[in-house]
């Protein structure tokens, strides 16, 4: 089970990128490498390091990942953005899938303990909505650098347009691509993966960002002493700001300590419904997943 990991950052987030290749190496996995592209300080000896500042500073996403993938070794590649944390069990999890596949996609979870666009669907009839792990659709793909994994053979045949940048749909592109040319894309969703951005959440089965950079906690210390009628309003002020994020959490905080919680029940109930429905599975913690912030713990104590 030899594997490459191929990394792109923008230089950023040292601190996140730093517990990324910890929880690569900490996997204990007899044959590897790490290649990173982009911009990235003081790269360590056992790691390959590609400058490509200027791609990471124009968005390059599909030219860093290819020239990531074209110096890989190994039969598996696995695509991570530099926010993607593996696991603590993530490798055991993937030397147990026991199916041949050309693509395999990791189970992607946010701070809040929600999942993220991983095993997915976009450009048909649902539109873009996460899966369950067991359901099927036409139109899957894999998302960006979400810690999924491709046989060698599919990187010989397929690239990414080098000319797409943020949000242009490089990962909807490149996944077409690939099955284009045959190459199926399967799921694992024992191989659990952390997004690193506290931003993101999920309401139903698709995904929404809180604004100006507010992590999950933030709910906690503005709920406190709020009467019903104040959540209400708050509510649908956030709504009409467009801060859909930001009015879940107010509905998540109604059902955990609020007042009349079976009447946030019910407009939780409602709001999931209009957005695809629960997946099963699905968490929330205001203060953090602890399954999320004991790995975090783990890596950075290494």
């Amino acid at each position: 089970m030899s594997i490459s990991f191929c990394i792109i950052t923008g230089g950023k987030r040292p601190d996140i990128i730093n517990t990324v290749i910890k929880s690569i190496k900490a996997q204990n996995i007899p044959t590897y490498e790490i290649i990173i592209v982009g911009e990235y300080q003081a790269a360590p000896d056992d790691i390959i390091y590609i400058e490509a500042c200027e791609s990471a500073a124009g968005g390059r996403l599909g030219e860093m990942r290819n020239k990531a993938v074209a110096r890989s070794r190994y039969e598996n590649i696995v695509i991570l953005d530099d926010d993607i944390i593996l696991s603590l069990d993530w490798y055991t999890a993937f030397r147990s899938f026991e199916k041949p596949f050309d693509i395999l996609t990791s189970q992607v979870r946010v701070p809040d303990g929600g999942r993220y666009f991983d095993h997915a669907t976009t450009g048909g009839p649902r539109g873009n909505i996460i899966l369950k792990e067991d359901e099927d659709d036409s139109y899957v793909y894999m998302t960006g650098g979400g810690g999924w994994v491709m046989k060698d053979y599919v990187a010989r045949k397929v690239q990414w347009d080098p000319h797409k940048a943020f949000y242009e749909e490089e990962d909807v592109d490149f996944s077409r691509k690939c099955q284009a040319q045959g190459f199926k894309i399967s799921h694992n969703h024992k191989m659990l993966v952390f997004h690193a951005d506290p931003t993101y959440t999920c309401i139903g089965r698709v995904i929404a960002r809180r604004q100006q950079g507010r992590s999950q906690d933030w709910i906690l210390s503005v709920f406190d002493g709020l009467t019903f009628f104040q959540i209400l309003k708050l509510t649908r002020l956030l709504r009409k700001r467009r801060q859909y994020a930001e009015a879940a959490d107010y509905i998540r905080m109604g059902i955990l300590k609020g007042p009349f919680r079976w009447f946030f029940k019910m407009i939780w109930r409602m709001i999931v419904n209009k957005l695809g429905g629960e997946l099963p599975g699905t968490r929330w913690f205001p203060a953090g997943d602890p399954e999320y912030l004991k790995t975090l713990e783990k890596y950075r104590n290494i």
